[in-house]
């Protein structure tokens, strides 16, 4: 597959998975072999990760919406900068809802294979949205840190 044909699937599964939250075309963009090496602790491997994330983010802010905003192709590899914007209105990693509507970043890199992802590096700016919702509180505002000594 091409570069373009790569970066389709990626846009499909952001428009259908993320934002219509429809897990059903999962089987159909990754692999049943998918490796994510950025996934967060506990998540469980393959496909059954993949559906994780999304139903977690669906739940913690039913109104979430990813936009792309960078997407480039290299070989088998695309890379992605995305920006999700939701309102926290569900329970998020453990922490209770707070109302409070949150902008975060994310960059990622997927690899695809005869037509699906297979492989995924990434960072979403996480720090950044809990601060946003109030559940930690920005830096020099609390919280201790390094002393000098």
């Amino acid at each position: 597959m091409g570069i373009e044909e790569n970066k389709a699937i990626y846009r499909r599964f952001v428009e259908e998975v993320i934002n219509r939250g429809n897990l059903d075309p999962i089987p159909e963009l990754y692999s049943p072999d998918y490796v994510d090496h950025s996934a967060p602790p506990g998540a469980p491997p393959g496909l059954d990760g993949v559906r994780m994330i999304p139903t977690m983010f669906r739940g913690a802010f039913p109104d979430v919406h990813f936009d792309i905003v960078h997407l480039a192709g290299e070989g088998d590899k695309v890379a992605s900068y995305v920006v999700g914007h939701g309102t926290n209105t569900g329970p998020f990693m453990g922490m209770p809802p707070t109302g409070k509507q949150a902008t975060w970043e994310s960059m990622g890199i997927f690899r695809v294979a005869d037509g699906k992802i297979v492989e995924h590096w990434g960072q979403p700016d996480i720090f950044g949205l809990l601060q946003q919702l109030g559940l930690i509180p920005p830096p020099g505002q609390g919280g201790g840190g390094p002393q000098a000594g």
